[in-house]
């Protein structure tokens, strides 16, 4: 597979904003864009949507040459932007590639209370206005950069306690196997950008070499630690800083991103307007 030449991260949303100037929105959820050589593409678009096209248009970024968008899991904190009118306007008739399963009712127990959580579009409105691509193999979106389909489980942690969705008029608990990531095919070797890593980051780090047998650069995005005990943040940090980037952002929580930081050079700062080159 032929490597990215230039390959450029901008963090539109996010719960941390790490720009002074020009002044962004934060908010929780993530989003980025991709620009990689000549390729675009919209990684999940935001809780409400507003701050990444508040933040876009500051950062100077035209949404409407967008190539691609990918979702990476149907939680509303990265399709929630899909409820956004003008967000929607910018997209139309973008090709969105994403798990089948993204459609199924997201729940989440909150206060022994069941709140819906799911993407606020259904899938029939999506095509309505996109050009949708399910997929839960993986799949080559163009050249260096591969959308993982669904994430092969280690028997690392994974992160979906407290999540449910309904089948057959059962409630069950979501293992969330929409959960995916992409894989970006770099001279360095491989850089991971995650959701939210419900997988388990380092289920989906080790899937990501298997899949495509280059050694993992660099893992940026969502970890989902936030909630986890201090002494397994620490197990799962001593893995990751066996790369040389690491970037934790959303919902990984502030001791990885502490502990992460003691390595000093493989520290990205993944908070919104942040511009990462590789």
């Amino acid at each position: 597979m032929k490597k990215i030449s230039n390959l450029k991260i901008k963090i539109l949303s996010d719960n941390f904003v790490s720009t002074v100037v020009p002044p962004l929105l934060g908010e929780w959820g993530f989003s980025a864009l991709i620009e990689a050589d000549d390729v675009k593409i919209l990684y999940d678009v935001g809780n409400s949507g507003y701050p990444v096209l508040y933040n876009s248009e500051k950062m100077g970024i035209d949404l409407t040459k967008v190539d691609y968008v990918v979702l990476s899991h149907g939680h509303i904190d990265h399709t929630g932007g899909l409820g956004n009118s003008e967000l929607v306007k910018k997209l139309e008739g973008k090709i969105v590639v994403a798990h089948p399963s993204i459609f199924e009712k997201k729940l989440m127990k909150w206060s022994n209370k069941l709140e819906y959580i799911g993407i606020p579009m259904s899938m029939d409105e999506m095509e309505k206005h996109f050009h949708l691509i399910l997929t839960s193999k993986p799949l080559q979106i163009t050249e260096g950069i591969v959308f993982s389909g669904e994430i092969k489980r280690y028997g690392f942690n994974e992160y979906t306690k407290g999540l449910y969705t309904a089948r057959d008029f059962s409630l069950v608990d979501d293992h969330m196997i929409d959960d995916t990531a992409l894989f970006l095919s770099t001279e360095n070797g491989l850089v991971v950008l995650t959701g939210c890593g419900h997988s388990g980051i380092l289920n989906i780090l080790n899937y990501a070499k298997e899949s495509l047998g280059e050694n993992v650069y660099a893992a940026l995005g969502g970890f989902h630690l936030l909630f986890s005990p201090r002494n397994e943040v620490e197990n799962v940090s001593k893995e990751l800083l066996k790369l040389e980037k690491i970037g934790p952002a959303h919902c990984s929580g502030n001791t990885i991103k502490s502990i992460i930081a003691e390595g000093k050079d493989k520290f990205l700062d993944a908070g919104v307007g942040q511009i990462i080159t590789f």
